[in-house]
Protein backbone atom coordinates (compact mmCIF):
# COMPACT_ATOMS: atom_id res chain seq x y z
CA UNK A 1 0.00 0.00 0.00
CA UNK A 2 1.43 3.42 -1.02
CA UNK A 3 1.94 5.86 1.86
CA UNK A 4 2.25 9.53 0.88
CA UNK A 5 3.71 12.13 3.22
CA UNK A 6 2.73 15.83 3.11
CA UNK A 7 5.65 16.79 0.85
CA UNK A 8 4.69 14.20 -1.75
CA UNK A 9 1.07 15.30 -1.66
CA UNK A 10 2.08 18.94 -2.19
CA UNK A 11 4.33 17.92 -5.10
CA UNK A 12 1.55 15.95 -6.72
CA UNK A 13 -0.89 18.82 -6.22
CA UNK A 14 1.55 21.28 -7.80
CA UNK A 15 2.11 18.98 -10.79
CA UNK A 16 -1.61 18.53 -11.26
CA UNK A 17 -2.28 22.27 -11.02
CA UNK A 18 0.49 22.92 -13.56
CA UNK A 19 -1.04 20.39 -15.93
CA UNK A 20 -4.48 21.95 -15.61
CA UNK A 21 -3.07 25.47 -16.29
CA UNK A 22 -1.13 24.26 -19.32
CA UNK A 23 -4.20 22.49 -20.67
CA UNK A 24 -6.18 25.68 -20.20
CA UNK A 25 -3.58 27.71 -22.12
CA UNK A 26 -3.52 25.13 -24.89
CA UNK A 27 -7.29 25.29 -25.12
CA UNK A 28 -7.18 29.10 -25.37
CA UNK A 29 -4.47 28.92 -28.05
CA UNK A 30 -6.47 26.45 -30.08
CA UNK A 31 -9.61 28.53 -29.78
CA UNK A 32 -7.83 31.70 -30.90
CA UNK A 33 -6.09 29.88 -33.77
CA UNK A 34 -9.30 28.39 -35.06
CA UNK A 35 -11.12 31.80 -35.12
CA UNK A 36 -8.76 33.64 -37.53
CA UNK A 37 -9.61 31.80 -40.70
CA UNK A 38 -10.43 28.45 -42.13
CA UNK A 39 -6.89 27.24 -42.67
CA UNK A 40 -7.07 23.48 -42.23
CA UNK A 41 -3.35 23.05 -42.18
CA UNK A 42 -3.00 25.54 -39.32
CA UNK A 43 -5.69 23.71 -37.36
CA UNK A 44 -4.02 20.37 -37.93
CA UNK A 45 -0.67 21.74 -36.81
CA UNK A 46 -2.26 23.27 -33.73
CA UNK A 47 -4.04 19.97 -33.02
CA UNK A 48 -0.75 18.09 -33.42
CA UNK A 49 1.04 20.56 -31.17
CA UNK A 50 -1.75 20.23 -28.62
CA UNK A 51 -1.40 16.43 -28.64
CA UNK A 52 2.40 16.56 -28.41
CA UNK A 53 2.16 19.03 -25.56
CA UNK A 54 -0.30 16.79 -23.73
CA UNK A 55 1.94 13.77 -24.26
CA UNK A 56 5.02 15.66 -23.09
CA UNK A 57 3.22 16.94 -20.00
CA UNK A 58 1.96 13.46 -19.23
CA UNK A 59 5.47 12.03 -19.54
CA UNK A 60 6.90 14.80 -17.34
CA UNK A 61 4.21 14.29 -14.71
CA UNK A 62 4.70 10.53 -14.72
CA UNK A 63 8.48 10.93 -14.36
CA UNK A 64 8.05 13.44 -11.51
CA UNK A 65 5.46 11.32 -9.76
CA UNK A 66 7.48 8.12 -10.16
CA UNK A 67 10.58 9.84 -8.79
CA UNK A 68 8.68 11.24 -5.83
CA UNK A 69 6.76 8.08 -5.06
CA UNK A 70 9.79 5.76 -5.54
CA UNK A 71 7.98 2.83 -7.15
CA UNK A 72 11.05 0.62 -6.89
CA UNK A 73 11.08 0.97 -3.12
CA UNK A 74 7.34 0.35 -3.01
CA UNK A 75 7.67 -2.88 -4.97
CA UNK A 76 10.71 -3.89 -2.94
CA UNK A 77 8.74 -3.34 0.28
CA UNK A 78 5.79 -5.15 -1.22
CA UNK A 79 8.01 -8.03 -2.27
CA UNK A 80 9.60 -8.15 1.20
CA UNK A 81 6.14 -8.13 2.81
CA UNK A 82 4.97 -10.97 0.58
CA UNK A 83 8.17 -12.89 1.31
CA UNK A 84 7.68 -12.42 5.06
CA UNK A 85 4.04 -13.52 4.79
CA UNK A 86 5.10 -16.60 2.83
CA UNK A 87 7.77 -17.38 5.45
CA UNK A 88 5.21 -16.93 8.24
CA UNK A 89 2.73 -19.13 6.40
CA UNK A 90 5.44 -21.76 5.87
CA UNK A 91 6.34 -21.61 9.58
CA UNK A 92 2.67 -21.95 10.55
CA UNK A 93 2.31 -24.85 8.12
CA UNK A 94 5.42 -26.54 9.58
CA UNK A 95 4.13 -26.02 13.12
CA UNK A 96 0.70 -27.36 12.15
CA UNK A 97 2.30 -30.43 10.55
CA UNK A 98 4.46 -30.91 13.66
CA UNK A 99 1.39 -30.67 15.92
CA UNK A 100 -0.42 -33.07 13.60
CA UNK A 101 2.45 -35.58 13.84
CA UNK A 102 2.50 -35.22 17.64
CA UNK A 103 -1.26 -35.80 17.80
CA UNK A 104 -0.99 -38.81 15.51
CA UNK A 105 1.79 -40.23 17.72
CA UNK A 106 -0.29 -39.64 20.85
CA UNK A 107 -3.31 -41.24 19.15
CA UNK A 108 -1.25 -44.33 18.27
CA UNK A 109 0.10 -44.49 21.84
CA UNK A 110 -3.44 -44.16 23.18
CA UNK A 111 -4.58 -46.99 20.89
CA UNK A 112 -1.72 -49.20 22.14
CA UNK A 113 -2.57 -48.33 25.76
CA UNK A 114 -6.25 -49.06 25.11
CA UNK A 115 -5.39 -52.50 23.71
CA UNK A 116 -3.06 -53.20 26.65
CA UNK A 117 -5.77 -52.19 29.13
CA UNK A 118 -8.32 -54.42 27.37
CA UNK A 119 -5.89 -57.34 27.39
CA UNK A 120 -5.16 -56.72 31.07
CA UNK A 121 -8.89 -56.64 31.89
CA UNK A 122 -9.41 -59.86 29.91
CA UNK A 123 -6.53 -61.56 31.75
CA UNK A 124 -7.79 -60.35 35.14
CA UNK A 125 -11.31 -61.50 34.23
CA UNK A 126 -10.02 -64.95 33.29
CA UNK A 127 -8.03 -65.17 36.55
CA UNK A 128 -11.06 -64.05 38.57
CA UNK A 129 -13.21 -66.62 36.77
CA UNK A 130 -10.71 -69.40 37.53
CA UNK A 131 -10.48 -68.23 41.15
CA UNK A 132 -14.28 -68.25 41.53
CA UNK A 133 -14.53 -71.72 39.96
CA UNK A 134 -11.72 -73.04 42.20
CA UNK A 135 -13.30 -71.56 45.33
CA UNK A 136 -16.70 -72.98 44.34
CA UNK A 137 -15.21 -76.43 43.82
CA UNK A 138 -13.34 -76.26 47.15
CA UNK A 139 -16.54 -75.15 48.86
CA UNK A 140 -18.46 -77.97 47.21
CA UNK A 141 -15.84 -80.48 48.42
CA UNK A 142 -16.07 -79.01 51.94
CA UNK A 143 -19.86 -79.26 51.87
CA UNK A 144 -19.74 -82.87 50.64
CA UNK A 145 -17.10 -83.77 53.26
CA UNK A 146 -19.17 -82.12 55.98
CA UNK A 147 -22.26 -83.92 54.73
CA UNK A 148 -20.40 -87.26 54.78
CA UNK A 149 -19.23 -86.61 58.35
CA UNK A 150 -22.73 -85.63 59.41
CA UNK A 151 -24.19 -88.74 57.77
CA UNK A 152 -21.56 -90.93 59.46
CA UNK A 153 -22.29 -89.35 62.83
CA UNK A 154 -26.01 -89.84 62.31
CA UNK A 155 -25.46 -93.44 61.28
CA UNK A 156 -23.16 -94.06 64.26
CA UNK A 157 -25.66 -92.41 66.59
CA UNK A 158 -28.44 -94.54 65.15
CA UNK A 159 -26.27 -97.67 65.53
CA UNK A 160 -25.44 -96.76 69.16
CA UNK A 161 -29.08 -96.08 69.94
CA UNK A 162 -30.11 -99.35 68.29
CA UNK A 163 -27.36 -101.26 70.11
CA UNK A 164 -28.39 -99.73 73.45
CA UNK A 165 -31.99 -100.51 72.74
CA UNK A 166 -31.07 -104.10 71.83
CA UNK A 167 -28.92 -104.43 74.99
CA UNK A 168 -31.71 -103.03 77.14
CA UNK A 169 -34.19 -105.31 75.46
CA UNK A 170 -31.91 -108.33 75.87
CA UNK A 171 -31.24 -107.44 79.51
CA UNK A 172 -34.94 -107.13 80.14
CA UNK A 173 -35.59 -110.47 78.49
CA UNK A 174 -32.77 -112.07 80.46
CA UNK A 175 -34.19 -110.70 83.71
CA UNK A 176 -37.56 -112.01 82.83
CA UNK A 177 -36.14 -115.42 81.97
CA UNK A 178 -33.95 -115.53 85.12
CA UNK A 179 -36.83 -114.34 87.29
CA UNK A 180 -39.05 -117.11 85.95
CA UNK A 181 -36.50 -119.94 86.12
CA UNK A 182 -34.51 -119.03 89.29
CA UNK A 183 -35.40 -121.03 92.39
CA UNK A 184 -34.86 -120.31 96.07
CA UNK A 185 -31.85 -122.59 96.07
CA UNK A 186 -30.28 -120.60 93.20
CA UNK A 187 -30.87 -117.37 95.11
CA UNK A 188 -29.24 -118.79 98.26
CA UNK A 189 -26.24 -119.93 96.18
CA UNK A 190 -25.82 -116.47 94.68
CA UNK A 191 -26.04 -114.82 98.12
CA UNK A 192 -23.45 -117.21 99.59
CA UNK A 193 -21.15 -116.62 96.65
CA UNK A 194 -21.48 -112.85 97.06
CA UNK A 195 -20.68 -113.08 100.77
CA UNK A 196 -17.65 -115.27 100.10
CA UNK A 197 -16.29 -112.77 97.51
CA UNK A 198 -16.72 -109.94 100.02
CA UNK A 199 -14.72 -111.88 102.63
CA UNK A 200 -11.93 -112.50 100.21
CA UNK A 201 -11.70 -108.76 99.59
CA UNK A 202 -11.16 -108.11 103.30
Amino acid sequence: MICFDNRKVRTLASAGLTLVIMLAFCGIALASGGGEGGHDSGGQVANLMYRLLNFALMVIILVVVLKKVNIGEFFARRKEGIREKLENLQKEKDEAEKRCRILEKKLKEFEVQRKEILEQFKAEGAKEKEKIITEAMERAVQILTQADLTIEREIQGAKDALRKEMVDLAAGKARDIIAKEMTDRDQDFLVDEFIESVRKLH
